[in-house]
């Protein structure tokens, strides 16, 4: 299989790449003979506010001459989805990466294989973790409007009223220790894609700058083949909810909320 790793970044902490980077190459070199070919390629958007080290270099482009990954710069921030697509190749497979994840052994193995056993999947999404090691439940039900504003920007003491309705939201009832079907939605901070699907989708669209435009695919990609979680494929997310980033990643959630709805269908609670 030929392999092509897409990785956005946007003033990320060079200290959460190199832990990405590190697990990743330990990954791919893990993959043994399921891998005839791989890639990875960082898009480093607005490099014009990226910090410099001592030595006049910027972290980015360090991090990737060490690990021998290829790096884009944009002095402009394309966004998330936008940036993916910059990412060009003709591969069997991309593997689509948010800068703040780690990958736990022999997770990309396991997908590979499982996506090598499984020719009528084209998606496969895996295990999340957040930044303690506790399943984050990366796997959505369509959302509705209410439960999205209640978890993105409600305070702890107010969410607990709605508590069913926003396990509901997160799927808790199933079991996912075992292997699933991926009915809706999921978390697009990682996933592997069969090269033909994510070119019958036209990738992300890029009328989302950020937010939803994970959604927004699955939901899209569910229509013309089989979307599967696999527990054994395994990551950390460091990354945290839209409220907590500023009024910029509030702005945004709310615009790429308005988007999806308009396009998906309305869903109030």
């Amino acid at each position: 299989m030929n392999l092509l790793i897409s990785i956005v970044t946007y003033q990320t902490d060079p200290r959460l790449l190199e832990g990405l980077f590190a697990s990743l190459r330990r990954e791919v070199d893990g993959a043994g003979g399921l891998l005839q070919r791989w890639r990875v390629v960082v898009v480093e958007n607005g490099t014009a506010q990226s910090a410099l080290r001592e030595d006049g270099e910027k972290p980015v482009e360090a991090l990737c001459r060490r690990y021998g990954f290829e790096r884009l710069s944009y002095g402009e921030n394309l966004g998330y989805g936008r940036g993916h697509n910059a990412v060009s190749g003709t591969p069997d497979l991309r593997l689509i990466l948010n800068p703040d994840l780690l990958f736990l052994p022999g997770s990309l193995p396991a997908a590979l294989t499982f996506l090598r056993d499984h020719p009528e999947v084209g998606i496969v999404v895996p295990w999340v973790g957040d930044r303690r090691g506790n399943f984050a439940y990366p796997c959505k039900r369509y959302p509705s409007l209410s439960v999205l504003l209640i978890r993105g920007f409600a305070p702890a003491w107010l969410r607990a009223p709605f508590r069913r309705r926003l396990d509901h939201y997160e799927m808790r009832d199933r079991d996912w220790s075992e292997i699933q079907r991926v009915p809706s939605v999921a978390s697009g901070c990682c996933f592997l894609i069969r090269e033909p699907i994510w070119r019958r989708l036209g990738g992300f669209d890029p009328s989302y700058f950020l937010y939803f435009e994970d959604f927004d695919l699955f939901l899209r990609a569910r229509e013309i083949t089989e979307i599967y979680y696999l527990p054994t494929f395994r990551v950390i997310h460091y990354g945290g909810g839209a409220a907590r980033k500023g009024w910029r990643h509030r702005f945004w959630f709310i615009r790429s909320a308005w988007r999806f709805f308009r396009r998906h269908g309305w869903r109030w609670v």
